[in-house]
């Protein structure tokens, strides 16, 4: 089997070395071993987060709306 070059640096610069093994190192490490999905599940927060905030946004704009449209004289109402 043929490493890359990479893969055999990280092999060198581990061996030998005695890692952390308390349960917050064992949760750290599966996150970085499974990086695709965790960076999937922060993609996936970010745009729940967007939507959130649009909703956010959405909503307080039509609360301005509504009370401009409750300062206005009738004849500034929109047709």
């Amino acid at each position: 089997m043929h490493f890359s070059n990479e893969h055999e640096e990280l092999e060198n610069f581990f061996r030998g070395r005695s890692l952390p093994s308390g349960p917050q190192h064992v949760n750290e490490y599966s996150v970085f071993l499974n990086l695709p999905g965790a960076v999937a599940t922060q993609i996936q927060w970010l745009h729940s987060e967007v939507a959130a905030t649009r909703k956010s946004a959405a909503a307080m704009l039509q609360e301005v709306r509504d009370w401009l449209l409750q300062q206005a004289s009738p004849d500034q109402l929109p047709d």
